[in-house]
């Protein structure tokens, strides 16, 4: 799974979300790239939730099928639920706003294209048609009485290994107007963080019950599934049964962790 978060410090607006109906459907801009060759097409590409479209071989319907032009290869993503408005906090805080369910490509850049909405944090008032491509948005909420004033510094993270980096802007001069500010957008791969944790024993968290996996680590497939040799199956803190190599399904997976850790969250969540 391949969550899209952002990080926003919003003044004055909360629920800040894409503007998506089955009637007027957001597409959502990528760049993406085969896990199989690691080949990265070189123009965006559109997503939507409402489109449906055949994969090879009777596979199915996704949202978004595509065949390398490098292997030849066909991966396809699929969106599972509607996005969630990005909630007002202070500080700002990390949300996901939208999860696809990615098989055998990754999405490496984000481009904020398309209407978004908005809400009047105290007044409700209700904020259309937002262009966040610009960097700068002004409205007026004629039930609060203040011009709204949203200045969107706008940088995208793409993995853990990219810096973000806060792009300067100048203060609002009417320091009581509603404002806000994008810090960024994160497409989350937990691919190089999994990779990282290759032949080192870990614990796998399954989402039902409190089912754990324990083994080592052998290989994580173009497709997020993990491999495991020496498993063993915890239930309740209990081990019911040595199961030797398995393969777990990515889908399956709360979270991952080195078995040196103690923390009992996971380094790597496969959802956020």
């Amino acid at each position: 799974m391949l969550t899209l978060t952002l990080t926003a410090d919003l003044t004055g607006v909360t629920e800040l979300r894409p503007d998506d109906t089955p009637e007027e459907p957001f597409w959502y801009t990528f760049k993406v790239q085969c896990t199989s060759c690691r080949e990265v097409h070189p123009n965006f590409v559109n997503v939507s939730r409402f489109e449906a479209n055949d994969m090879s071989g009777s596979r199915g319907e996704a949202n978004f099928v595509w065949k390398c032009k490098s292997c030849k290869r066909e991966s396809s993503a699929t969106i599972k639920a509607p996005p969630i408005p990005y909630q007002q906090a202070s500080p700002p805080t990390r949300q996901k706003i939208i999860e696809f369910d990615c098989r055998g490509l990754e999405f490496t850049e984000f481009k904020p294209e398309g209407d978004w909405l908005a809400t009047g944090l105290e007044s409700g008032s209700k904020f259309a048609a937002i262009d966040l491509t610009e960097g700068e948005w002004f409205d007026y909420d004629e039930k609060a009485g203040d011009e709204e004033q949203n200045e969107a510094s706008r940088n995208l993270k793409f993995n853990e290994q990219c810096k973000a980096q806060n792009i300067p802007h100048a203060p609002p001069t009417n320091t009581t107007n509603p404002t806000f500010k994008m810090s960024n957008f994160m497409p989350i791969n937990p691919r190089p963080m999994l990779q990282n944790l290759v032949n080192e024993e870990v614990v796998i968290r399954l989402k039902w019950g409190q089912t754990e996996y324990k083994g080592r680590l052998v290989s994580i497939d173009s497709y997020m599934n993990i491999q495991l040799s020496g498993a063993e199956e915890w239930i309740d803190q209990e081990m019911t049964s040595s199961l030797g190599q398995v393969l777990i399904r990515c889908n399956n997976v709360l979270w991952i962790q080195g078995a040196n850790q103690n923390n009992g969250n996971g380094d790597v969540k496969m959802e956020g």
